[in-house]
């Protein structure tokens, strides 16, 4: 266990002093969240991945901080959402921007003295960057770095546990699955008298859903137009739905995070 008296007043980074900050980064691993601002759908706010990226984090944090050191800093809103911005609200970096964005907060996190620093994404277009931001700072400083996807690290549990495929596609872009996680965080903000939503245009829901970080990437011109920019139905969404699966994917990542930081620091 990790001794209280050690313990920082809290876990988010930003509600630390400096002082905190800098006796605490070289023996804690720090998650940095990386969401995105965009469109979900006509009955989801523009706020989806970030609020799904802190909430998980910070859940996680807190799971994983019974045995190790965290800290969480704040969430990364924006993201590589091009693709959404043919709807109002996206607010977008190119792909090229948040690379480089992630690569200097993480060498910022460097700097205070961090040595273990995980990047979770909770938006798909994130993910090439998360991992290349992820493999070019273990190249440039002496740390151990890592990144992935939160449904990457949950999808056996997801699916398996949560049946997650029973609410549509997973993840899916504010279909049955996100729609669920908001119903469990935030219900005030789900247009629920919208729902169901149309289904024209939209594929078939796997019977055996594959993980899409995992296979190839294939990307169609014209496709979320096409969509009307959510993946599938979220008519079967509901909350009870969505807290087993916000618990189930905040305790896969503590325990990912306790494995991480677990691993050896080579100088």
């Amino acid at each position: 266990m990790v001794p209280s008296a050690n313990r920082p007043g809290s876990l988010l980074l930003h509600e630390l002093t400096r002082t905190e900050i800098g006796e605490w980064a070289p023996q804690a691993t720090v998650i940095l969240p990386v969401a995105a601002t965009e469109q979900h759908g006509p009955h989801l706010p523009v706020m989806v991945d970030t609020l799904i990226a802190e909430t998980i984090a910070s859940t996680a944090a807190e799971l994983a901080g019974a045995s190790v050191p965290m800290l969480v800093a704040p969430t990364v809103a924006y993201g590589a959402s091009h693709h959404h911005l043919i709807y109002p609200g996206a607010m977008s970096l190119s792909t090229a921007t948040l690379i480089d964005v992630l690569r200097d907060l993480t060498d910022s996190l460097v700097s205070s003295g961090f040595r273990r620093i995980f990047l979770l994404n909770s938006h798909g277009g994130n993910e090439e960057c998360i991992r290349l931001a992820a493999r070019e700072l273990a190249l440039r400083a002496p740390v151990n770095a890592g990144a992935s996807s939160y449904w990457t690290v949950a999808w056996e549990r997801i699916v398996q546990e949560g049946r997650a495929a029973e609410l549509g596609i997973v993840p899916g872009h504010a279909g049955g699955f996100e729609t669920s996680l908001m119903l469990a965080m935030r219900p005030d903000l789900v247009r629920t008298d919208l729902l169901p939503l149309p289904r024209s245009g939209h594929r078939a829901v796997p019977a055996d859903p594959k993980d899409p970080s995992a296979g190839p990437l294939i990307q169609r011109h014209g496709s979320w137009a096409a969509i009307d920019g959510y993946s599938d139905d979220a008519g079967a969404a509901s909350a009870e739905r969505g807290r087993l699966l916000l618990d189930l994917i905040s305790r896969s990542v503590a325990d990912e995070l306790v494995k991480f930081h677990q691993l050896a620091l080579i100088d």
